[in-house]
């Protein structure tokens, strides 16, 4: 069962951050092949986000759909849409957004539809950062793809994009802390020997 932190990916699917963790650490064989097999497209941190999901006020607490509460009704819900308080239980769409991790169902993203912040946290996002949580339409997975390998080409652009930097040469220096004459101009180990005794 999922437990909080939970973390998503970039095609919607929901995993325990620690389960994660130990995957990413190739700890995860021990799970089995169909395990790693589910998580082969995740190959480091920045294909998942942490989500922030609400907490369900009537906790786990069982109620029926009259709203009293019996020995053999369905527990509510762990989490809800923070906005229309609807439980995110997997009869309702809900979404979450890569950019803040933010959770809510798709109903209060509709509407307001040319809402350009995130809804919860005010984080700007596009249209491109808006996650449906475990989608079931094929078109839809496929879609979801495209933008998780859109996103890694884009880091590697980047990565490529950056400078190396140059490690900077260590200073030489004598017994008194002070950077020897010769190391300071530059010079060789016979001139240094002479630069020492001139000192």
């Amino acid at each position: 069962p999922l437990r909080e932190p939970i973390v998503g990916d970039g095609i919607g699917r929901l995993y325990n951050r620690e389960a994660m963790l130990v995957h990413l650490l190739g700890k995860g064989a021990a799970s089995g092949a169909d395990g790693v097999a589910a998580c082969a497209h995740i190959s480091g941190l920045k294909d998942i986000v942490t989500l922030s999901l609400t907490r369900n006020p009537a906790g786990g607490k069982a109620r029926s759909e009259a709203g009293s509460r019996a020995p053999g009704d369905k527990p509510a819900a762990p989490f809800v849409c923070p906005i229309t308080m609807k439980e995110m239980n997997g009869s309702l769409p809900f979404e979450f957004l890569w950019t803040c991790g933010c959770v809510f169902s798709a109903q209060a993203r509709r509407e307001m539809p040319d809402a350009a912040a995130c809804p919860v946290c005010a984080k700007p996002f596009g249209a491109q950062d808006v996650v449906p949580v475990n989608p079931l339409d094929a078109e839809v997975v496929a879609s979801l793809r495209t933008r998780m390998a859109a996103r890694a080409a884009e880091r590697e652009k980047k990565r490529a994009g950056k400078p190396k930097t140059k490690a900077k040469p260590k200073r030489k220096h004598d017994s008194d802390g002070q950077p020897e004459p010769a190391a300071a101009a530059g010079l060789g180990e016979k001139q240094a020997k002479v630069a020492r005794t001139r000192v």
